[in-house]
């Protein structure tokens, strides 16, 4: 059977040409809604990488649409954005899958919980770059972040913030929307972003995020991005549009 990369109401969906969505959904904190748990796949000319892994939950899922979107070419770099399960969870089944795999991102701990797997983690951090051809892939700062290993990811060819825990939303358990862009459903609730970000982020409870303001919003002047793709919440298609929204969501966090 053909795969269809198209919208189709659920996962995967390729968002641009070289960019693949994929994951699952599984419920919410809150009663009656559902939390993405997403993982992406960026193919340029000449190597892919997989930011964030995927939740175990949907292993073979993930595993089958990876396979797929890459076709006859190896997964060549794979970036937990941090070290949490959502993130990291299938880090080891993914670098025994494909052998000549390196994993990228804050490795500070990981030599502790793979040992054998160490002399394949290549530690980063913001402003380095791996090359996959017709672009590089840069490592960012994690400007909203819950663990302090977090990095963000940038392709500067498709103009995408990959972005980990931020920007992230629960949607409702309504069957046909865990592919949708942001401008295909109703705008994200402050409520519910309010409520994900005193559970996973924590320090918006403690300090003044809206410090981090205009950090933010001098990361997004800079880049420009088309896309963000969070990995709880929808594919975010009107960066400019919804960030006060975001903003409303994580200084209100209690």
């Amino acid at each position: 059977m053909q795969q269809d990369w198209g919208r189709t109401g659920a996962l995967p969906r390729v968002i641009t040409p070289d960019c693949l969505w994929t994951g699952g959904c599984i419920a919410a904190s809150v009663p009656g809604f559902l939390a993405h748990y997403s993982c992406f796949l960026l193919k340029g000319s000449r190597a892919s990488i997989l930011i964030d892994t995927g939740h175990p939950m949907h292993a073979g899922q993930v595993e089958r649409d990876i396979t797929a979107f890459l076709g006859d070419r190896p997964l060549d770099f794979i970036f937990p954005t941090h070290g949490e399960l959502p993130h990291a969870g299938l880090l080891e089944r993914w670098l025994r899958k494909w052998p000549d795999a390196v994993a990228v991102g804050d490795m500070r701990d990981w030599h502790l919980y793979l040992p054998n797997l160490a002399h394949r983690f290549r530690q980063v951090a913001p402003g380095d770059a791996v090359d996959l051809g017709d672009r590089d892939f840069q490592f960012l700062p994690a400007l909203w972040r819950d663990l302090p290993d977090s990095l963000w990811g940038w392709d500067p060819k498709g103009r995408i913030l990959f972005l980990s825990d931020a920007c992230a939303c629960f949607h409702p358990h309504t069957p046909g929307q865990s592919d949708h862009f942001t401008s295909e459903i109703a705008p994200p609730d402050v409520p519910l972003m309010q409520d994900f970000n005193s559970k996973a982020l924590h320090w918006p409870r403690f300090t003044d995020s809206t410090e981090s303001f205009a950090v933010m919003d001098a990361l997004l002047a800079r880049l420009n991005p088309r896309l963000l793709c969070s990995a709880h919440g929808a594919v975010v298609d009107q960066p400019f549009e919804l960030m006060p929204l975001f903003k409303a969501g994580l200084a209100k966090a209690a």
